[in-house]
């Protein structure tokens, strides 16, 4: 006889799932925290610090560098280039851009500078005014060449109608990659007809902060040493690309060389990217030997 098989009952309806509301509502939360709230806060915040921050930083500066001791080393010449050309362009890296506002400051310069709009450059802005310094605003956080180059004509501008100007440009800034040198402060010193030098500010102990630059934090009770190179002159040819390019190679070099001194200097290893753009190895070069640049006679 054939096997019949059971019949097998048809399956129960299965109910739908209700639907959650909360992933919808905790997204118009965000939504509504990032476009309404979160403004209002960080605005506030942003208008504190630019008041409190300045004021901290003067405080902390001036601790450091009274329980220092301090090395003017051949930067006093400075004055000197400044007067001669009637104006300089200095140039520096971002990693020891902590220092700037305060070194300057404590040797009697008033430099101008180039900040960045927006709420972070606000905060420098009042810092560097607090010290002293002329601001432009318009630098490269902005993402926008237009307000760019508008800012680099301003200073231009105002170099060529006011005497003695020194501009002081972290020129890797504001966010790398660090110690690749931009333009910016080649053209001011081409379209002026005024010297570049190389500052740079450096010390036996500092705390280097998780950023881009690894930017250093002088301690107290510290060894402090300011460098100079210079004056180098824009040579004729940089006024075509070709030529500014070659310039700004020989410069980068230069800067380079001048940073690894400064670490060998103070007794530190050179970090792994500024041996990398040097192309040497980590041996120290001895204290004191000259360096492979060539300055331009003043």
């Amino acid at each position: 006889m054939p096997v019949v098989s059971p019949e097998r009952p048809a399956p129960a309806p299965v109910a739908p799932a209700p639907v959650s509301r909360r992933p919808r509502q905790r997204s118009w939360l965000a939504r509504t925290y990032r476009s309404k709230l979160r403004p209002i806060f960080s605005r506030r915040l942003s208008r504190l610090a630019a008041a409190v921050v300045p004021v901290l930083y003067m405080l902390y500066m001036r601790l450091v560098w009274a329980t220092s001791r301090v090395e003017g080393h051949d930067f006093l010449a400075l004055k000197e280039i400044i007067a001669r050309y009637n104006g300089a362009v200095g140039l520096l890296w971002h990693e020891e851009v902590m220092t700037v506002a305060f070194g300057y400051y404590y040797l009697g310069f008033r430099p101008h500078t180039l900040a960045s709009l927006g709420e972070s450059g606000e905060l420098i802005s009042r810092l560097l005014a607090r010290c002293g310094f002329v601001v432009f605003r318009g630098g490269s956080t902005t993402g926008r060449s237009r307000r760019r180059e508008g800012a680099l004509q301003e200073m231009i501008t105002h170099m060529r109608t006011h005497d003695q100007v020194i501009y002081g440009l972290t020129v890797d800034g504001s966010k790398g990659p660090a110690y690749r040198l931009k333009t910016g402060g080649l053209i001011i010193a081409r379209e002026c007809g005024k010297p570049v030098i190389l500052a740079r500010t450096w010390y036996k102990r500092c705390l280097r902060l998780p950023t881009w630059d690894r930017m250093a934090v002088p301690l107290p009770f510290n060894v402090i040493r300011y460098y100079l190179r210079g004056p180098y002159l824009v040579p004729d040819d940089a006024g075509n690309a070709a030529g500014l390019e070659r310039f700004r190679e020989r410069i980068e070099d230069e800067m380079i060389d001048l940073a690894a001194q400064s670490y060998d200097d103070m007794g530190h290893a050179r970090p792994a990217n500024l041996v990398k753009r040097l192309g040497l190895g980590t041996t120290q070069r001895p204290a004191g030997a000259p360096s492979p640049g060539t300055e331009v006679p003043g």
